[in-house]
């Protein structure tokens, strides 16, 4: 396929996943400057179809030579893959945009929210890094905040979906849910060890929460964790703000959580943090608890914004907020986070 005047060849890397089908659905609905498409996947996958704007396309192999002459790569498929393809590819022209871990937290990649932090885009960089999806529901509210107030700490509790461990952790939480209909009542004296446990969560997650996504690290902290309370530094320019993060999966198929509280340099109220909100881009302010208004995970599925709600003052210090943030985690937190990303670089 021949590319067209000014739009670009596009190739979508892990198009049959998840993330990857939703990345592909993105562009087709915010007109992407995309001239030919190049859905790429692992040989497993290889040879599906997958559409794009009423048209059927094959999904082709991963490998440099299936990246030469692609413009635009948006890459979901693991950090081990982008390790293993991304340096090289972006050195041969293509501007790698990835969904993975791999190159986050490297001083040389820039990693973005472009609503929080677009100069990090600046000089057109080849390699950019999307944050963690829970990671970008936190700061599409607390980055606004930071730059009226200046943060100084942080404290996050997340509240993270199944379908952030991937389909697999949808599907173990819908047959557990199985398993146990009928059951409910009798869970409170039910032996534990008798319940049904998956390998994706680790723990039973029907009518259940675990703290613990990932493998245990230094100082007890997870990885998920980890990531967590690094990528904000990153991203707002703080390197050593205080951070303190626990990371919890929950029976709900769709869309993340996190609850913060924020410490500032100077005193900020919450009528002011509403107005600061209320006008920030990717954000919908939903704050209002005398007529019970409030956000949660599943209202924020299939949105393009980070709901946010429940502001309050921490008693006794002026300076502090908490609140609560959701996101769509696969679409806001991944997919679009890698668009929006794009659209700054090339439109």
């Amino acid at each position: 396929m021949v590319v067209m005047s000014n739009e670009l060849r596009v190739a979508v890397v892990g198009a049959t996943g998840a993330v990857g089908r939703t990345m592909t659905k993105i562009l087709e609905e915010r007109a992407f400057p995309v001239g030919a498409f190049v859905p790429l996947a692992s040989e497993r996958s290889a040879g599906t179809r997958v559409s794009f704007r009423g048209r059927d396309h094959t999904v082709g192999v991963l490998s440099l030579e299936a990246l030469r002459g692609v413009d635009l790569a948006l890459l979901s498929a693991g950090a081990e893959v982008s390790r293993s393809i991304v340096p090289e590819a972006a050195a041969a022209g293509t501007t790698c945009i990835d969904n993975s871990s791999a190159f986050r937290m490297d001083p040389d990649v820039p990693l973005s929210i472009p609503e929080v932090n677009p100069e990090a885009l600046e000089g057109s960089p080849r390699i950019v890094s999307v944050p963690n999806c829970t990671t970008i529901a936190a700061v599409l509210a607390i980055g606004p905040l930071h730059r009226a107030a200046g943060l100084r700490s942080l404290v996050m509790s997340s509240y993270q979906s199944v379908s952030g461990a991937g389909m697999k952790g949808t599907r173990e939480l819908a047959e557990q849910i199985e398993k146990l209909h009928g059951q409910e009542e009798t869970l409170g004296d039910a032996d534990f060890d008798s319940l049904p446990v998956g390998e994706v969560v680790g723990k039973t997650i029907a009518y259940n929460v675990v703290p613990k996504i990932g493998l245990f690290e230094r100082g007890g902290y997870t990885g998920e964790e980890a990531k967590l309370m690094a990528e904000p530094r990153k991203i707002l320019g703080l390197p050593d703000l205080p951070v303190v993060a626990t990371s919890v999966r929950v029976p709900v198929p769709v869309g993340h959580g996190v609850s913060v509280m924020a410490t500032f340099s100077r005193p900020i109220g919450v009528d002011e943090a509403r107005e600061i909100l209320r006008g920030a881009p990717s954000v919908e302010l939903r704050d209002d608890p005398e007529h019970d208004v409030y956000p949660s995970p599943l209202e924020s599925a299939g949105l393009d914004v980070a709901l946010v709600g429940r502001i309050r003052q921490v008693e006794h210090d002026p300076n502090a907020l908490a609140l609560f943030s959701c996101a769509d985690n696969l679409r806001l937190g991944a997919a679009l986070g890698a668009v929006h990303i794009a659209e700054h670089l090339f439109t």
